[in-house]
């Protein structure tokens, strides 16, 4: 699980650069690679799961009464009474990422050159980002609840049997299954690359060098991480409960069986997997300012980008797998008077059960984007010989 962040300030170093580098064959062709950027402040870490989280638990509850009196007037009594709280609920999160920070600032370093250069990059900075969540394999949540409480109440002929089961349950099953989760932009960051510039080292002269790529673009402020999941959310509860009160007597007898049972069963489950984070609010990224000043015969550029900036955008959300959730409950009280001839039988049976099976699954959604932000390519002021892309 990625970490949630503070406030920080970030910057690259100023580059300077006006002669060739040692042992350079050719005026203007010393440098292979200047980069002042990627710098990155007050990001949320990426969080990554692999494999499985399991919670199976086991309960089995039968508490047994028996009264048993034989012979003629004889009376067996039988009195149970069961508060029972079962507390299996689960909570499982893996594969988040963390939210980025706020008031964060990070910009690319400036760069002046006169060698030709393959690469100059001063973009690729990042500030308050939601770090992606990334979750491949399952979540398991099995409980299973058994309770099978007995009374029996047993007596001879001319006896008298009261067989009296009171049981109030509370049996907790829920679970929260969470995966995959990009963290949340921050908000009131600034992001920008640095400026560049380059000058021909031989201006007047045939001897000229190019610059193969300048990249001032592609910084990223307050943006919702992404969330992606593979495999399986599964949520299977059982419970089992089926109280059973008996009585039995023999001629001439009085039996009384009374059954009460307040039963509460939570099988609800929350699933959500493969959400994109949020984007911030009142961000901003901006692509640093690109100036080329050259002769007409110094080179070219092949690229040339300033863009691809972004500022408080949601993140994508990736599912691909299944979330399942099998709720068994199975209600079954017994309650059972008998009573010989010319006897007198009463069974009373109260049962009050609320069962809660609700399911909540969102899957692949992504983040909303954010208000108040801004996102600008920098300005590019360019006079090579040959221009084959500009973005």
């Amino acid at each position: 699980m990625g970490g949630h962040v503070g406030n920080h300030t970030a910057a690259g170093l100023d580059a300077s650069a006006t002669k060739p580098a040692a042992g350079a064959s050719y005026p203007g062709m010393g440098i292979a690679s200047v980069e002042s950027g990627a710098n990155t402040a007050g990001n949320g870490g990426n969080g990554h799961f692999y494999g499985s989280i399991i919670h199976a638990s086991l309960l089995i509850y039968e508490p047994i009464n028996i009264s048993v009196s034989l012979g003629y007037g004889s009376v067996a009594l039988a009195n149970q009474s069961t508060n029972l709280n079962v507390d299996q609920s689960a909570f499982q999160m893996a594969g988040v990422g963390g939210h980025g920070g706020n008031d964060n600032i990070v910009s690319g370093g400036s760069i002046s050159t006169s060698l030709g250069a393959g690469v100059i990059a001063s973009g690729d900075n990042g500030a308050g980002n939601g770090g992606s969540g990334y979750f491949s394999g399952a979540l398991v949540d099995a409980p299973v609840v058994i309770y099978h409480p007995i009374n029996i109440a047993v007596a001879g002929s001319g006896g008298t049997a009261h067989a009296s089961q009171s049981n109030t349950v509370d049996i907790d099953q829920s679970a929260t299954q969470i995966a995959g989760i990009g963290g949340s932009g921050g908000n009131g960051n600034a992001t920008a690359g640095g400026s560049v510039m380059t000058l021909d080292p031989s201006w007047g002269s045939s001897n000229g060098g190019s610059v193969w790529d300048v990249q001032t673009g592609g910084s990223q402020a307050g943006n919702g991480g992404d969330g992606a999941f593979y495999g399986g959310l599964v949520h299977t509860s059982f419970v089992l409960y089926d109280p059973i009160n008996i009585v039995v007597t023999g001629y001439g007898s009085n039996v009384h069986s009374v059954q009460t049972n307040d039963a509460y069963v939570d099988q609800s489950i929350i699933q959500i997997a493969g959400i994109g984070g949020h984007g911030g609010n009142a961000n901003a990224a901006a692509g640093g300012h690109a100036s080329l000043l050259s002769h007409r015969l110094w080179g070219d550029s092949d690229t040339i980008a300033t863009g691809s900036n972004g500022a408080g955008n949601g993140g994508n959300g990736y599912f691909a797998g299944s979330l399942i959730d099998v709720s068994v409950a199975i209600y079954a009280p017994i309650n059972i008077a008998i009573a010989g001839p010319h006897s007198t039988a009463v069974a009373d049976q109260v049962n009050n059960v609320h069962i809660d099976q609700s399911a909540v699954q969102i899957a692949g959604v992504g983040g909303d984007g954010g208000n108040g932000n801004l996102a600008l390519g920098g300005d590019l002021s360019h006079l090579l010989s040959d221009l084959h892309l500009m973005g």
